[in-house]
């Protein structure tokens, strides 16, 4: 208890008080980063969130691009085939 109460203290001093929203997961992980202004902290977080949203994104747009370039293919198909049905 000792330890997170010193990190309590810390962030209080560095933002001059509980910054508002703060959650004790966010204490815990502050600690663990050695981050303590709140600002910073939040910075922080939004980097690690733009860095997971690009790591995912590759792989989710190869595979939207496979789908659109299959359907627009099926597509071109079939309206060919519905062409040569109507001038028949």
């Amino acid at each position: 208890m000792g330890r997170m109460k010193d990190v309590c203290i810390q962030i209080m001093e560095e933002n001059g008080g509980i910054p508002e929203g703060m959650t004790i997961a966010d204490v815990a992980r502050m600690r663990d980063l050695e981050i303590y202004n709140w600002k910073e902290y939040e910075r922080q977080q939004e980097k690690a969130r733009q860095q997971f949203n690009q790591s995912e994104n590759p792989g989710e747009v190869g595979k939207i691009e496979q789908a659109e370039t299959y359907f627009r293919k099926a597509l071109i198909e079939a309206r060919k085939e519905d062409w040569k049905k109507r001038n028949k």
